[in-house]
């Protein structure tokens, strides 16, 4: 099977709640900082229940070693979506930026 990547519109919010962040071999949820979660078939947080429907990482980065790894990955949490890292923190780097000028 071959991996595209595909571009469509998506409401950020929904993802910022629903978001994994994964190393090779553990997980990190950004709702309550639990780091160390294992991987398999993970679909939601041990701690704080938190549905899990996307997943991201910050080595899934250009290349043949970015397409092998987000394969593991996806194999390990068939379930989730993957969202391209450095999308996923523009959006969210560009949305904190614009929170932190609204107010003047």
């Amino acid at each position: 099977m071959e991996y595209l990547r595909i571009w469509t519109e998506a409401d950020t919010e929904t993802i910022q709640q629903s978001i994994l962040i994964v190393d090779d071999k553990f997980g990190f949820c950004p709702g309550c900082k639990e780091m160390g979660i294992k991987l398999d078939n993970l679909k939601s947080c041990p701690k704080c229940t938190r549905e899990f429907q996307y997943v991201t990482s910050r080595e899934a980065r250009g290349g043949e070693k970015a397409l092998a790894f987000v394969a593991r990955i996806i194999k390990k949490l068939p379930a989730l979506t993957f969202v391209d890292y450095d999308d996923y923190e523009y959006i969210t780097r560009k949305k904190r930026a614009e929170g932190l000028f609204s107010g003047i």
